[in-house]
């Protein structure tokens, strides 16, 4: 670490350079991410019930509806000659529609009773929406806009495995963007508090968006390769912002520390990654090492998080052990411009962290006891933990799909 900070703080100005160069080249690769990444990957492909699935649409051509359309009856029941006439045109107009196998319908069987409510008011049409999951997700936004419009006889609500799937990625997707635009300017200000100035507290969020937007052509080379699933997402902003403000305080802190001490600079900024260095590269290791398990699944949803994740870790520590260092050796006393807070240097033989570890030394046994009981409660409801595939329960009742089931499993009720 003594021979890396050395020539990195040597060549400071050539790293910015090519650091701010690669920000720009994987923002141009990575920043439409989230439109590239596949969806599904829920399934083992070596699983009994894969094979079969595959026997099915090879041998068959058939399979499950993954389609579902809840038709009403506005003023009637469903058996009424105009919403019978509505039903029975809506199943051949989906029947008629491109990569559309297998529409059926309460009015096509026969008007057999279990495809329709309880009050006669309702009934189900049914449809598979083939091609690969990636091609059902982007064919299936526009279905649910054609098939939702209903006519004068009846109203149609749009459901099913592939429009639930749908508006799940598109609800993430907006998501990490109302979270981003609210957790970032709250980490900000909390930033600013903790490291006590504007200049330190922006340091972790530029080493975060390095992070992510890094992480984020990393996935998009990956994809070119494998699988990569759209929930990765989730992982990447998250990890990527956590490991990056984590390492960053451990990196300032410690320089702090050494310029208190008396060490002038970059002798100081040496010293930092000598000690703070050795420290980030081992938890790193340790994060990457145990994502890394994720790999021995063969669901590519659970793969992708070690994909993700992996790569998140080495481009945080990167960023903090080449990028970090050349910023603070070209800030040097600017590092604490902007300070609103007047703080204490910490030591190594003060302040309340000193404090807490000479008092856990004291009494390990006993203060080891209490910690473990409480992890112990706080992990209990794992004991009561059901695993199971992602469905309509994962969306809010407010959106369309999830109210859709709702109803139906109402009437069948």
């Amino acid at each position: 670490m003594v021979w890396l900070a050395s020539r990195i703080i040597r060549n400071r100005r050539l790293v910015l350079v090519l650091s701010a160069v690669v920000f720009a080249v994987c923002a141009a690769i990575g920043g439409n991410i989230t439109k590239q990444l596949n969806n599904g990957g829920f399934n083992d492909p070596g699983a009994p019930s894969a094979e079969a699935r595959e026997i099915l649409e090879q041998r068959f051509g058939t399979g499950s509806p993954n389609l579902v359309l809840l038709v009403t009856g506005k003023d009637g029941t469903v058996d009424d000659p105009g919403v019978a006439a509505s039903g029975t045109a809506l199943t051949e107009r989906l029947a008629a529609m491109d990569h559309i196998e297998g529409a059926a319908s309460y009015w096509s069987l026969g008007k057999v009773p279990p495809f329709r409510s309880d009050d006669q008011r309702s009934a189900l049409v049914f449809a598979r929406v083939t091609g690969t999951e990636d091609e059902v997700h982007q064919l299936v936004s526009t279905l649910m806009t054609d098939l939702s419009q209903g006519d004068e006889h009846t109203s149609v609500q749009v459901t099913g495995q592939a429009p639930v799937e749908r508006q799940a990625s598109d609800t993430i997707e907006q998501d990490l963007l109302r979270a981003e635009s609210i957790a970032i300017p709250l980490t900000l200000i909390l930033l600013v508090l903790v490291f006590g100035s504007i200049v330190s507290g922006l340091l972790p969020i530029a080493m975060g968006a390095v992070t992510v937007v890094g992480t984020f052509a990393a996935l998009r080379v990956l994809l070119l390769f494998t699988h990569v699933s759209v929930f990765s997402i989730n992982l990447t902003t998250a990890l990527g912002l956590g490991l990056a403000i984590d390492y960053s305080l451990f990196v300032i802190s410690r320089y702090r520390e050494e310029v208190a001490k008396g060490r002038v600079g970059n002798d100081a900024l040496t010293r930092t990654m000598q000690t703070a260095g050795r420290t980030i590269l081992f938890s790193g290791f340790t994060v990457a090492v145990s994502l890394a398990a994720l790999l021995v699944f063969p669901q590519f949803f659970l793969r992708s998080f070690a994909y993700a994740g992996i790569v998140v870790v080495g481009i945080a520590l990167l960023s903090t052990a080449v990028l970090l260092p050349a910023m603070i050796s070209a800030l040097g006393p600017k590092l604490e411009k902007g300070r609103i807070l007047k703080r204490k240097a910490a030591t190594s033989t003060g302040g309340f962290w000193h404090r807490l570890a000479v008092i856990v030394m004291r009494r390990p046994i006993p203060i080891a006891t209490v910690v473990v009981l409480f992890l112990l409660i706080l992990g209990s409801p794992f004991l009561h933990l059901v695993l199971g595939q992602p469905d309509h329960r994962v969306l809010p009742p407010s959106l369309s799909t999830r109210a859709a089931i709702d109803e139906i499993r109402d009437q069948e009720k």
